[in-house]
Formats: C-alpha cells, sequence, structure tokens
C-alpha cells in the first residue's frame, strides 16, 4: 500500500510540474529564478513532455508486483530527484535561485529518500 501510494502520489505531483512548464512557465520561474526573460519559456515547455511521461510512468507503476524492475524504477527515481534537489542548491549558493528554491529541495530530497527506502525493503522485493 505505501509503494502504490508513493508512486500514485509522485506521479501526480510530477504530471502537475510539466503541465505548469507546459502553460505556465513563466511562473515557475518567476517563483524560484532571480531573474527571468520571455525566452526562457522555450526550454521549460520543450522539457515538459518528459516531465509528464516521467508522471506518467510513475502513476502506471503504482499496479506492478514487486521484483527487479519495480526496484530499479524506485532507485532511478530516487536518482532522479536527489540530482533535481543538487541543482536547485546549486543554484541557490550561487545566487541563481531565490530562497523559495529551498523548499522544492527539500520536498525532493524527500521523495528521494522515501524511493530509496522503498527500493531497500527486502520483504517488497
Amino acid at each position: 500500500m505505501f509503494l502504490r501510494g508513493l508512486f500514485l502520489t509522485t506521479g501526480v505531483f510530477v504530471i502537475g510540474v510539466g503541465f505548469v512548464l507546459l502553460v505556465a512557465p513563466q511562473s515557475y520561474f518567476q517563483l524560484y529564478a532571480t531573474a527571468y526573460a520571455p525566452g526562457m519559456d522555450f526550454p521549460a515547455r520543450r522539457f515538459s513532455p518528459a516531465v509528464l511521461a516521467l508522471g506518467a510512468v510513475l502513476i502506471a507503476a503504482r499496479d506492478l508486483a514487486p521484483g527487479r524492475f519495480l526496484r530499479a524504477l524506485c532507485l532511478i527515481t530516487a536518482l532522479a530527484f536527489l540530482g533535481v534537489a543538487g541543482t536547485g542548491l546549486t543554484a541557490w549558493w550561487s545566487g541563481i535561485a531565490r530562497l523559495h528554491i529551498l523548499g522544492a529541495v527539500a520536498l525532493e530530497l524527500v521523495i528521494a529518500v522515501l524511493f530509496l527506502l522503498a527500493a531497500w525493503r527486502k520483504r517488497r522485493f
């Protein structure tokens, strides 16, 4: 039940982020970036289908039987969120991102830890 909820909740969250990047990337940048230029919208919109697809994969994975693939997907997802958290922290340290990014970093780290814990629960896999 924990794993199903984790995949579903994270998938919905990721789809939400992907949707914002697709339809209103300026709001994302204005929240986190210290400077915003309209040209920044293009890469966000171009990347949004990959974010939306990741969310869909996570939602679809909620019903998979425990096994090697599901464990690998947990590890991949954890690494992805650790990477995103790392880039957010680096952006804040370098002055590119606003203080708000630290809230996102905290959430991303929590998600990464939950997926790592899920991957290491031997009785589930």
